[in-house]
This record gives C-alpha cells, sequence and structure tokens, in this order.
C-alpha cells in the first residue's frame, strides 16, 4: 500500500513539473511573439517616419524648382549671364538638398534597423529602454539596461548591423 502510494505521489509530482514546464514555454512564446508584434510596430513607425522625411524632401525639391522658375522669370531683363548664375546657384542648392534629404533617409533607416536588431536579439524591454541615434555609419546607444550582458549584447546587435562601421555604447546598467 506504502508503495502504491509512493508512486502515485511520483506520478503527480512528475505530471504537475511537467505542466509548470509547458506553461512556461507557453509563457515564453508569449513573450516572443509579443516582442515580435512590438518589433513589427517599431518598423512600421521607422518606416513611415523614412516615407514623411521623402516626402518632405519632394516638398522641398518642388519648392526649390518652382523657386528656381520664379527667379528665371524675373530674370529675363538681365540677360543670359544672370539666368546662368541663377540656374547654377539653384543646381547647387538643389544637389545641396538633395544631399541633406538623402543623409536623413540614411539616418533614418540605420536608427530602424538596429531598433529592430535589438529588439530581436537583446530583448523588447532593453530596445524600449534604448535610445539610439546615427551619425553617419556612427550609431550611439544612450538609456538603462538592467546588466552588462543587455549592454555588451546591444553593441554586438548593433555592430550586426548593416551599415554600420563604429558603436559608441554609451548604456548604463540600472538593476
Amino acid at each position: 500500500m506504502t508503495s502504491k502510494f509512493a508512486s502515485a505521489c511520483a506520478t503527480a509530482i512528475i505530471v504537475l513539473s511537467l505542466a509548470c514546464t509547458n506553461k512556461d514555454q507557453q509563457r515564453a512564446r508569449e513573450k516572443a511573439a509579443e516582442a515580435k508584434q512590438k518589433a513589427r510596430r517599431g518598423a512600421e513607425r521607422a518606416r513611415q517616419e523614412l516615407e514623411h522625411l521623402g516626402q518632405q524632401a519632394k516638398r522641398e525639391a518642388k519648392n526649390l524648382d518652382e523657386n528656381v522658375n520664379e527667379a528665371m522669370r524675373r530674370g529675363q531683363p538681365e540677360g543670359m549671364a544672370g539666368a546662368d548664375q541663377k540656374l547654377h546657384d539653384a543646381g547647387q542648392e538643389l544637389r545641396s538638398d538633395g544631399r541633406q534629404a538623402a543623409v536623413k533617409l540614411d539616418r533614418g533607416a540605420i536608427i530602424a534597423r538596429v531598433k529592430a536588431k535589438l529588439a530581436t536579439n537583446v530583448g523588447l524591454s532593453a530596445a524600449a529602454s534604448v535610445d539610439v541615434d546615427a551619425n553617419g555609419q556612427v550609431v550611439t546607444l544612450r538609456g538603462a539596461v538592467s546588466s552588462e550582458e543587455q549592454r555588451q549584447a546591444a553593441e554586438r546587435a548593433a555592430t550586426q548591423v548593416n551599415g554600420v562601421t563604429k558603436v559608441m555604447n554609451l548604456l548604463q546598467v540600472k538593476p
């Protein structure tokens, strides 16, 4: 009788431990799904920001074109030399504005890729607390993470992003 009771208790313990393991696995799957969803939302926000920057660049180019045309209409009596200079100046300004728009788009794209990589590799809570900035191909990480491992993982993740050549890791560990 005692061996049957012991056997029943052992079976109950095994079943309960398996249930906990399955429950833990389910929670882990749910957290992973949440992290994926939040990363997708972050990527969508970044895509929208890039789209907005692109539209802004188009508007600025259109305004510049209108300004060039207006200058050309006003500059008719000055002769061709004045018109040529205005056209040259407008071309320079257009190239400069185009370079600035490209820099903004590149910066936004790098930030979005780094944020997505952080969410995937380090975890959503860490990615949410990390501020990412980009200047050319140099990425700066600021904010607080809960451990030195997360700090190092964030730097590794940022380094793995295409287009990033250097990472300035200014993250602080605050457990």
